[in-house]
């Protein structure tokens, strides 16, 4: 498990945003990111001696990342720092939840990667992906590997560079041109359409993690509903939501067990 953080790509990227409370001005911001960094390394120095007292500085490292999140700071950095805080708190739910945040604005990350990787396999229990979607995942790459704005800027990329080839083609009528711009505007074709795939799933079902307690997964809505799985999914169980009916959710597992869950116990991502 990897600690540690990227502050000052956190620094770089504060600007003045606004929260519940009011505005948050940029020197608010610096001044709650830098007590949130000290309490980290305060409970860092005092994690073998004295458990306790690291515990509340753990504490305060959260509550000062959670401040920033909640006031409008998005990027990769925070919720890397809130992953790392809430695992040595031995909270493993939020753990998985902001590292998979992160990891959505930086998927190429190693440390992030690795330290994500180290924290689901403490998750209990450990889910096995369906073979349908480790294939998918080990064919479409590069379209789990790459974000959303990656794969934009290779869209207009592509299309650009591709149109401007057969554009040129029609004026030369050289083979070597409409080939090639042929090919980039196959491969902007196929990008566009995985940014359509994802657009399409994230808005009908939305990722979401087990955060509290561990609830039991039903065939039904509703405490009496006969059990779809005998043991009780632990914190940091990773799942999709496919419906929302007033306090339940109709949830998917990794390995494609369906049922429903009290919507309490799991937070979205």
């Amino acid at each position: 498990m990897r600690s540690g953080w990227i502050g000052l790509l956190l620094l770089g990227s504060l600007g003045a945003v606004t929260c519940g409370g009011g505005p948050l001005s940029t020197e608010r911001q610096r001044e709650v990111l830098a007590a949130a960094l000290g309490a980290y390394d305060q409970a860092a120095s005092l994690a073998r001696q004295d458990p306790a007292r690291a515990a509340d500085s753990y504490r305060q490292a959260a509550a000062g990342f959670e401040a920033l999140a909640a006031a409008g700071v998005r990027n990769a950095s925070l919720h890397y720092n809130l992953g790392n805080t809430y695992f040595r708190l031995g909270d493993v739910g939020r753990a998985v939840l902001h590292f998979r945040l992160a990891e959505r604005l930086a998927p190429r990350d190693p440390r992030l990667a690795a330290n994500l990787r180290y924290v689901r396999e403490r998750v209990d229990p450990l889910i096995t992906p369906s073979g349908e979607s480790q294939l998918l995942a080990s064919l479409l790459f590069w379209h789990v590997q790459t974000s959303a704005h990656e794969r934009f800027l290779a869209l207009l990329a592509l299309a650009a560079l591709g149109w401007t080839l057969l554009t040129a083609w029609l004026v030369r009528r050289r083979p070597g041109l409409a080939w090639t711009g042929l090919v980039l505007v196959i491969l902007a074709t196929a990008v566009g359409g995985s940014l359509l795939v994802q657009l399409r799933d994230e808005a009908a079902r939305l990722d979401a993690v087990v955060v509290d307690a561990r609830p039991v997964l039903r065939l039904g809505r509703g405490e009496g509903a006969d059990l779809a799985l005998q043991q009780p999914l632990g914190p940091g169980v990773e799942l999709r939501v496919l419906q929302e009916r007033g306090e339940w959710l109709e949830v998917r597992l990794a390995s494609g067990q369906t049922g429903w869950l009290p919507a309490g116990s799991v937070q979205r991502i």
